[in-house]
């Protein structure tokens, strides 16, 4: 299996209340049926996602997720082939940016720890996600 991640930020449109969950449930499905891996962080304005697994069902997935109506404005900021998985049990796991423990990670990596696109580099969108692994969260 040749192994990738994928990291992207997109701007989300108005959502219902508790959409974030179905998105969430949604995912867990897909990639559980698709052997992909992930986080995906959010603010009130912004997604960050973190897929990982074999190239052509990341590509595939990919594309549907940058089709989705929920968000727009989707950008690639990393891909790459990976050696494993970072996050091998989590199917979908779902970070708010307005937690506490995600607000320290953003705090140590963000200039003024403001997840904004324009602060988001390869770089520091790796070291958010890399951070964010031993968090205790929904997955």
């Amino acid at each position: 299996m040749n192994l990738i991640r994928l990291i992207y930020i997109s701007t989300k449109n108005t959502l219902p209340e508790g959409e974030i969950f179905r998105i969430q449930e949604q995912a867990r499905h897909n990639n559980a049926r698709d052997d992909l891996t992930g986080v995906l962080l959010f603010n009130r304005t912004y997604f960050l996602q973190y897929l990982e697994g074999d190239r052509e069902q990341v590509t595939r997935a990919f594309t549907v997720i940058a089709a989705d109506t929920r968000h727009c404005k989707v950008n690639i900021l990393h891909v790459a082939d990976i050696a494993e998985r970072s996050y091998p049990d989590w199917s979908m796991g779902l970070l708010d940016s307005a937690s506490p423990s995600v607000r320290g990670v953003l705090n140590e990596v963000l200039p003024g720890g403001l997840f904004l696109p324009d602060n988001l580099t390869c770089e520091s969108a790796i070291r958010v996600v890399q951070r964010t692994r031993s968090l205790h969260l929904t997955h």
